[in-house]
């Protein structure tokens, strides 16, 4: 197994424990968003407190479960390359609702840091399939 596969191995690993956490955040946060109140400016954007938790918690949702079918497609490349399927754009999704999620750190931080770690792990993931496609493609 070369190196670049052990890698994509164990950001996949690493990725399982972050979207399980993710979820229970993004739960978290949706469970809360009710009995928020106020208003909170994300991104120069003023909406409701209750309404910025919502999306994102329902952000870091979308993400866990995107990181975990990323993390079991990225476990079974790095076994067998030619078997990656759709682990790249899986995990630009991941990354993309990661992204959304720490975005608004300012209105639902739980959901915040959940987001950050998984787009952090998602993009490590994306690099080391381009890496592992270019081995494979040798």
């Amino acid at each position: 197994m070369s190196q670049n596969r052990k890698m994509l191995k164990i950001f996949s690993l690493i990725q399982v424990p972050i979207a399980l956490a993710a979820l229970v955040m993004g739960a978290l946060t949706l469970a809360g968003s009710s009995a928020a109140s106020g208003n909170a400016s994300v991104l120069g954007i003023e909406l409701a407190v209750s309404l910025w938790q919502t999306i994102l918690g329902a952000a870091a949702i979308a993400g866990g479960v995107l990181a975990l079918v990323s993390a079991s497609f990225g476990i079974r490349g790095a076994n067998r390359p030619s078997s990656l399927g759709s682990h790249l754009p899986v995990s630009v999704l991941s990354a993309i609702a990661g992204v959304l999620a720490a975005l608004g750190c300012t209105a639902g931080l739980n959901a915040g840091v959940a987001g950050a770690a998984l787009a952090i792990c998602a993009i490590l993931a994306c690099v080391y399939d381009r890496k592992v496609v270019k081995e494979l493609d040798r």
